[in-house]
């Protein structure tokens, strides 16, 4: 039947829609082909026209989804749309355009252009914008480069192994260094720490923060991108408690012995160990210098003392103190060598100069095949020598020797260990008379103290006997060869440990992108 419908009849009628009724449909008189089929199961909009000797009908909706007023429109248009030979019956796409122009719906693609989601198409905008910036390889490389002129070498290699680890390489996932977000680098540095690497996960922080500080300057954001620094950046505090060694020393507590002093001495003089390293050992113990000058000492660092005849003085250059550099300190540490010890480096300045180098001690082996051999001791191959030589001290532990000995046994002043030991030699660094009015090298206070500790050196190498020399160099190639074949298997553990962790997440976890 054929009624006039208006919304209030409509919702009347809609409103019948129960269970047990007769289903029955209800034409519109007021709007040609506009039907509204009530049944048991609820009410719906249906447009029918005859069409080719058939009857043809399209679904339009719910009378909750559309008024009257808006199932009238698509009924004219449907009219419309047929009288101009427009497919109106054929897929969603015409229904879909004429929700778009009543506004209940988003209005369709162009044609041949599908539509990109909203997600998608501000991602790609993003990516646009941030794409003159730097990536993660060329963020670290232009920030080496910094490093390189700036700092020391030593710290430039530092730097360098650290912004290399492994566990960094999904930084290389992130689009360009600016999407790193600092939670992404605190979840780097914790999973350091919770390997059990602590102090490495420190290092590793601190580190990085200097680098974002640079990314972030005025004069580099505009090629990084970086607004801002990573200052809040830090690793997780240290577990409780001290945690020795693998060979059972607390660090930073273990002083080393009278005898591996004296051992060491011994060793080097007894000529079972290379003449270079022996020197380099000799010096280290009996001016309790760090390795490190020790390793890149110049032979024209080396000089007589002309107010002291038989003496020499070894005068350490800026370059050897940590923070010289950037305090613009040009102030040179200098330790007086006894006739003994001086007597023993002009000889290792002699083998020097005829080999063409201008360290002290030459390196002895290239790092790698083929590679030049004309750089410097590697301060880890005195390390290694130690080791070799079944010692439980470090380097630094003989400068503790040192101290200690000088304070409690010959109870030195303080003042006067610190001048030796300390390349600041106890002064502060921002003292206005030492910084721009005093030149002191202070070798007459320096002087008795090297005196009293080499003499006390001499005792405890001659109270060491050692086994015959061909025994003691056996002795010592065994230790270096465990020592050598335990890295390597540490070494491939690692390796291997590394892979199966790999495989078992299938593939390494990319950064994730900074909404």
């Amino acid at each position: 039947m054929a009624v006039k419908l208006t919304q209030k009849k409509v919702d009347v009628l809609v409103a019948e829609c129960v269970k047990g009724m007769t289903p029955r449909d209800v034409a519109d008189d007021g709007c040609l082909g506009l039907i509204l089929r009530l049944k048991p199961r609820g009410a719906s909009w249906t447009f029918r026209m005859e069409r080719g000797g058939e009857s043809r009908r399209i679904k339009l909706g719910t009378p909750a989804a559309l008024t009257l007023i808006q199932a009238q429109a698509i009924a004219a248009a449907a009219r419309r749309d047929l009288a101009n030979k427009v497919a109106v019956f054929d897929g969603d796409e015409w229904l879909h355009r004429q929700f778009a122009e009543l506004g209940l719906v988003a209005p369709p693609p162009p044609p041949g252009k599908p539509s990109k989601p909203a997600a998608l198409v501000a991602e790609i905008g993003a990516d646009f914008k941030d794409a003159p910036f730097w990536t993660w390889e060329q963020a670290r490389e232009a920030y080496l480069a910094e490093v390189k002129r700036t700092r020391r070498h030593d710290t430039w290699v530092d730097y360098r192994t650290v912004l290399n680890m492994k566990e960094l390489a999904p930084l290389a996932e992130a689009w360009r260094v600016c999407r790193i977000t600092r939670q992404q680098l605190s979840v780097i540095v914790a999973e350091v720490h919770a390997s059990g690497r602590e102090r490495q996960a420190e290092h590793l922080a601190s580190v990085l923060r200097p680098m974002w500080a640079y990314l972030s300057r005025d004069s580099v954001q505009h090629r990084s991108g970086v607004a801002q620094n990573m200052a809040g950046l830090k690793a997780p505090e240290r577990s409780a408690g001290v945690k020795p060694r693998a060979n059972g020393k607390v660090p930073g507590t273990y002083i080393a012995t009278p005898r591996e002093a004296g051992y060491l001495v011994a060793v080097s003089r007894a000529g079972a160990i290379e003449r270079s390293m022996g020197v380099a050992a000799e010096l280290l113990v009996s001016t309790g210098q760090r390795r490190r000058p020790i390793a890149t000492a110049l032979v024209e660092d080396f000089v007589p003392w002309a107010e002291k005849p038989g003496w020499g003085v070894w005068s350490m250059g800026p370059i050897h103190r940590k923070t010289a550099s950037r305090r613009q300190d040009k102030h040179r540490h200098c330790v007086p060598l006894p006739p003994a010890l001086w007597e023993l480096v002009q000889g290792q300045m002699e083998r020097a100069l005829a080999a063409g180098s201008p360290y002290l001690f030459p390196q002895i082996r290239a790092k790698k095949a083929g590679a030049a051999a004309d750089g410097h001791l590697s301060p880890a191959a005195i390390n290694h020598r130690m080791l070799d030589l079944g010692l439980r001290a470090s380097p630094h532990d003989l400068r503790r020797c040192l101290t200690n000995t000088c304070q409690r046994k010959f109870r030195i002043a303080r003042s006067d260990v610190k001048m030796v030991v300390d390349h600041a030699e106890g002064i502060r660094s921002d003292d206005v008379l030492e910084g721009h009015y005093t030149e002191d090298d202070r070798l007459d206070l320096k002087a008795p103290l090297m005196e009293r500790w080499c003499a006390w050196v001499d005792e405890q190498a001659a109270a060491v006997a050692l086994p015959d020399l061909s025994a003691l160099r056996a002795e010592i190639a065994t230790r270096r060869r465990e020592r050598e074949a335990a890295g390597k298997a540490k070494t491939a553990a690692a390796k291997e440990a590394s892979a199966q962790a790999e495989a078992a997440a299938g593939e390494p976890a990319a950064v994730g992108e900074a909404a």
